[in-house]
């Protein structure tokens, strides 16, 4: 988010965020620090990933 927002205060056109938006905090958060928009890709398009990611997080103790 720290480039987004640098980015963002650096130029005068619309910044889009893309890349590792996995859920809508991280949209959110996006478009907080100053992103024109979001790009969802995998984390709604591979339900796969998705799921593996819950199982990765959820086995750490």
């Amino acid at each position: 988010m720290a480039l987004v927002a640098a980015l963002a205060g650096a130029v005068d056109v619309p910044v889009v965020a893309e890349g590792r938006i996995r859920n809508p905090h991280e949209a959110a958060a996006a478009l907080a620090h100053g992103a024109h928009s979001v790009v969802v890709g995998t984390a709604i398009t591979a339900p796969t990933a998705l799921t593996a990611t819950f199982v990765s997080e959820l086995a750490q103790p």
